[in-house]
Order: structure tokens, then C-alpha cells, then sequence
């Protein structure tokens, strides 16, 4: 059997260029009413307060794209099974023995639904808790029928 690849990758409302038009259009305006406000009131206490806020947002904005290339990928073989888990970019890589491998629904602590465990020989992975509800039991669905082929 060839080895089958399941990749999935967190989607975000928005594209990098929608949200990088986005904050020049907040910065554009703030530093307008700011200037304007200098201008003609003199009112120069504005000035820093948009600095603050522009700053603000740009971490706002930063942190989402950080999380931007998340996704896991899973690469089932005959004998073995290969996780490729990028969050925040930062890669981690784990290898599994494809028949000792248990699959499971993970849970917070209230019972909510927070993704999908792999789990062999006191090793646990959390895959998926990016994707809502729907997605992760359809993702979790593919895992399983791709570790049942032969």
C-alpha cells in the first residue's frame, strides 16, 4: 500500500493582503483624526494615544499571523504512521507504530470537544483543535478509515 497523507490547515475568515489593507485603513485613519487634531485644535495629547493604539493593533494583527500556517499533516503507512503538528510555526515531528495506535476524541475539562489524541505507549498527541466541532469529526472519520486500510 502506498502511504496516504491527510492534511489539514487552519483557515482564518480573511487572506495576509485583506488584513494587511485592513491595518494600513486603521493606521490611515487614526493618524489622519490624530494630525487633524493637532492641526487645527492644537491638541497634541492625541498624538501618543495613537501610537499606543496602532501599536496595540499591530500586535492584535501579528499574533493572528502567527497562527496563519498552522496545520497538521498525518502520513499513514503499511507499518507506521507520521505526524507533522506546525503551530505558531514551529514544527514538531512524531512517528507512531501503526497497529499499537489508539485514536480518541479529546476533551477539555468541561467535556467540550477540543480536537483529536493520538495516543501509543504513554506518548499523547493533540491534533485539530483549530477546526470547529463538524470538522474535527469529519477529520477524525478520515483518520480512522485511512488507518483501517490495508
Amino acid at each position: 500500500m502506498e502511504a496516504m497523507t491527510l492534511e489539514w490547515r487552519r483557515r482564518f475568515a480573511t487572506e495576509r493582503r485583506h488584513r494587511i489593507l485592513v491595518f494600513a485603513a486603521i493606521a490611515g485613519l487614526s493618524v489622519s483624526f490624530a494630525l487633524f487634531w493637532l492641526l487645527f485644535a492644537g491638541v497634541w495629547v492625541i498624538l501618543p494615544f495613537t501610537g499606543i493604539e496602532l501599536t496595540c493593533v499591530a500586535a492584535a494583527f501579528w499574533w493572528i499571523e502567527q497562527a496563519s500556517e498552522d496545520r497538521d499533516r498525518v502520513e499513514v503507512t503499511d507499518d507506521g504512521v507520521n505526524v507533522i503538528c506546525v503551530r505558531r510555526r514551529k514544527t514538531a515531528e512524531f512517528a507512531f507504530t501503526r497497529n499499537w495506535l489508539a485514536i480518541e476524541r479529546a476533551t477539555n475539562g468541561r467535556g467540550v470537544p477540543s480536537g483529536v489524541r493520538l495516543r501509543q505507549s504513554g506518548r499523547t498527541i493533540a491534533l485539530l483543535e483549530f477546526l470547529s466541532v463538524p470538522e474535527q469529526m469529519r477529520a477524525l472519520g478520515e483518520l480512522r478509515h485511512a488507518l483501517s486500510l490495508r
